[in-house]
């Protein structure tokens, strides 16, 4: 009798899972996906690799020049050229204001994956194991931290009064915990 296969789940397929249950279905059983990439997600991309590139090399002419690359229509299309311009500014700031950091990184785009257990029971589920991939793993003495970066419209007092309690750091941090054998 062969094994039977774990899916492979995420966050973010649980985070909509709580929201929506016919787009998980759609999504991730019927591999169903939109033509057009969101906006917000795009741009949250980009500045998700000019942050990994700025954290490898600290140069923020490589990272401006990733945004060229990363934005090679921006002179005809008006979503392109205004994240150009957005996320040069925000690279910008960025480099000005953590030109040197206190951490040194462990890892950059650290994949994890591990099985989701039954605290009760101590079982393992047979039909789905997590998966996922942190920013970063970076060590400020002899401690560890997730090093995870948002992008968000706009940051008032009720976005940061919920930031603490982000499951999805929590989540990760374990896994990263397992997978990689530092507390």
């Amino acid at each position: 009798d062969a094994l039977p296969i774990s899916m492979v789940s995420t966050y973010s397929m649980w985070s909509l899972f709580r929201n929506c249950r016919k787009a998980v279905e759609w999504r991730y059983l019927e591999q169903l996906a939109p033509i057009q990439r969101d906006r917000n997600l795009h741009f949250g991309s980009l500045i998700h690799e000019c942050l990994q590139t700025w954290h490898q090399q600290r140069d923020l002419a490589e990272v401006l020049a990733l945004i060229d690359r990363l934005c090679p229509n921006r002179l005809q299309d008006e979503n392109q050229h205004r994240d150009w311009h957005l996320s040069s500014a925000m690279m910008r700031a960025y480099a000005a204001r953590y030109a040197v950091e206190e951490f040194e990184v462990i890892a950059l785009e650290k994949t994890f994956e591990g099985p989701i257990v039954n605290p009760a029971t101590g079982a393992a589920s047979r039909s789905f194991v997590l998966a996922g991939k942190v920013d970063g793993v970076v060590r400020i003495g002899d401690d560890y931290f997730v090093l995870e970066h948002k992008t968000a419209a706009q940051l008032d007092s009720d976005y940061l009064e919920k930031l603490w309690t982000d499951f999805q750091i929590t989540i990760y941090s374990y896994y990263v915990e397992q997978t990689m054998g530092i507390p």
